[in-house]
């Protein structure tokens, strides 16, 4: 499990959101994410952006096209440049990226930002306070983003994805799945007016994506838009790791180099090691009793070196016992 208490916390009313020393991931996850969101605005660069069209100069990437229709009217982004979730870069070997995007925002919806850090800050720090250890949330946040980015590189693979992909929306799902399964009954206020049951939240969350995924099935609309459902890959990882049970700390363990050179020293040393191999434990004075009648019948002329050193052995046994 990613803590030995995970439901110890399960039925209690007290343990709301916080943004104290014992939430250190869910703290750093928000930090990281604003200050990568003001690097997005302030860190731009002047380059040609056609609103009426993907075309810009030849000498720009595919990433600044992308990053030109998503933001229209707007100044390509340093950090958009190199963070976005662009399929064909990542197939480049730019691996970053399937992690990078998900601290990045739309820098035009400034309330995507907002309710994504306050879903975080209240999930977070209810689930890392109450029942997972901060290493096991990160591992969470951070695994969530790299299957869903690779959905999304799938995708691309079989078609052209006319926009990068950007937004924590896919973690913050998988969290609120995560949190739904320990307290399914909990109320939330939708709208901040609504009280409705997260469990129900959750349902509604996952029929219309998909309600999207059947009207592209039936041709009503694009399957390039299914590409875009990070939130529903997230729900899908958030439930099989409650449901299996996974502990992603453990398994990343098994990946750290100290352990792994501690692995090699001691499979070296196993090696080198001469294990003493005791002679098998046998009947001494049956042994003793047939080499005696041997030579009483051939002479003590005819004993093997094997028969000779059982006699001494015999011999030396018995001056310790007296």
């Amino acid at each position: 499990m990613g803590s030995s208490y995970r439901d110890y916390m399960q039925d209690r009313d007290d343990q709301g959101p916080t943004w104290g020393h014992d939430t250190p991931t869910t703290k750093w996850l928000i930090v990281v994410t604003v200050i990568v969101f003001f690097l997005q605005v302030f860190m731009t660069h002047r380059a040609p952006v056609r609103s009426s069209g993907p075309s810009v100069d030849a000498g720009q990437s595919a990433t600044v096209q992308l990053v030109s229709q998503t933001f229209h009217g707007m100044q390509p982004s340093f950090v958009e440049d190199w963070l976005l979730l662009d399929d064909a870069k990542v197939r480049s070997g730019q691996i970053w990226r399937l992690v990078t995007y998900v601290f990045c925002h739309p820098r035009d919806n400034a309330f995507s930002i907002l309710f994504n850090m306050l879903v975080l800050w209240f999930l977070g720090s209810i689930l890392e306070r109450g029942m997972y250890r901060s290493s096991e949330l990160l591992w969470f946040y951070l695994t969530t983003a790299v299957l869903c980015g690779l959905v999304f590189v799938g995708f691309g693979y079989f078609m052209r994805l006319p926009d990068p992909l950007l937004g924590s929306s896919a973690c913050v799902m998988a969290l609120l799945t995560l949190y739904a399964t320990h307290y399914p009954t909990r109320e939330i206020l939708v709208f901040w007016i609504v009280p409705v049951q997260i469990r129900v939240v959750l349902l509604i969350a996952v029929a219309l994506d998909v309600f999207t995924i059947v009207n592209a099935y039936q041709g009503n609309q694009s399957w390039v838009v299914v590409a875009y459902l990070t939130s529903l890959w997230g729900i899908a990882f958030g439930y099989a790791y409650r449901r299996f049970d996974l502990n992603l700390t453990a398994f990343m363990e098994t990946f750290d180099p100290r352990r792994l050179r501690r692995s090699v020293r001691n499979l070296s040393a196993r090696r080198r090691l001469k294990v003493f191999q005791p002679e098998p434990t046998v009947n001494l004075n049956e042994e003793v009793d047939a080499i005696l009648a041997k030579i009483h019948e051939q002479g003590s002329e005819s004993l093997t070196d094997r028969e000779r050193a059982i006699l001494q052995k015999a011999s030396e046994r018995a001056k310790n016992r007296m």
